[in-house]
């Protein structure tokens, strides 16, 4: 028997809404304006409100966004790309039938378009890849090699959420640059499947999981969106528009409206985590030191 809230069935409406609703925009023709927009709303920008922004040119700080948004997207790629190496290496060997694996194949073609996608929209933008920062390679490492079943679904989840609010303002915005618009569309509409994917499986494993393995999730969890958040501010883009990286670092940890900014990413999240009993007092802890909370 499969009613409307069987797992399975669950499962299949989401790959009927693949179905329906997926796009592939890497043929996409630029507009010529584009090089004069800003690539991501500037009130995403860490440094947006603080004395380093009030100086720059309105050229400058659209150069500067565009930079930071090439790095968002960069970012957005490295999760993308660890989720896959994680999930599929899960049903290497299950039934390849099931609603739920399929729907993970269809996610993991999602999630390759949306890597295509992003990494046109880099080149695009003009402002070319910034190298991650040598923790968040390790970081990545360690993720795709360790993580275990709710932890692998929650830590995606924290990325795929943040980015989620952050799009969904950008993809309404004129002043930013079409690429970007375009691409942030796709994603939000695609990823409210994955999500909707990862949040379910999260409950399907908790619901077998010990206290200890709770616990020691829940802070495996903080860690890993702590590594996104901060992974997100990346030196070489300040230095390469000719920043001081160390008057930039200042400036960014005791900017408030960046902090509320990232408040407001996370805030879906966070009241998720709270539901499924993922939020300790260290966790909090942790997620206030990324500004989360």
């Amino acid at each position: 028997m499969t009613g409307p809230d069987h797992p399975a069935a669950f499962y299949d409406r989401l790959l009927d809404s693949a179905r329906r609703l997926s796009f592939d925009l890497r043929e996409a023709e630029v507009d010529a304006a584009d090089q004069d927009r800003y690539g991501m709303s500037p009130e995403w920008s860490p440094l947006f409100g603080t004395p380093s922004w009030t100086d720059l040119t309105e050229s400058a700080r659209k150069h500067l966004t565009r930079c930071e948004a090439s790095h968002f997207l960069g970012v957005a790629i490295w999760l993308e790309v660890a989720l896959q190496i994680v999930l599929l290496r899960r049903v290497h060997n299950v039934d390849p039938t099931r609603a739920d694996v399929k729907f993970l194949f269809n996610e993991c073609a999602d999630e390759n378009l949306h890597s295509l996608m992003f990494a046109e929209a880099i080149e695009r933008l003009g402002t070319g890849h910034y190298r991650l920062d040598r923790s968040m390679v390790l970081a990545g490492w360690l993720f795709r090699t360790f993580a275990w079943d709710e932890i692998a679904y929650a830590i995606v989840l924290a990325g795929e959420e943040v980015f989620d609010v952050m799009q969904r303002d950008w993809m309404r915005d004129d002043r930013v640059a079409d690429t970007v618009r375009r691409t942030s569309y796709v994603h939000v509409v695609e990823e409210s499947r994955h999500m909707s994917f990862a949040r379910q499986k999260i409950r399907d494993h908790l619901v077998r999981v010990s206290r200890p393995r709770r616990f020691v999730g829940t802070i495996v969890i903080a860690i890993g969106a702590h590594v996104i958040a901060k992974g997100m501010i990346n030196k070489r883009i300040y230095r390469s528009v000719g920043l001081d990286w160390s008057t930039v670092r200042a400036e960014i940890s005791r900017n408030e409206h960046h902090r509320m900014m990232f408040r407001r990413a996370a805030s879906p999240l966070v009241a998720f985590l709270d539901r499924e009993k993922l939020l300790n007092g260290p966790a909090r802890w942790i997620y206030r030191k990324s500004h989360l909370l």
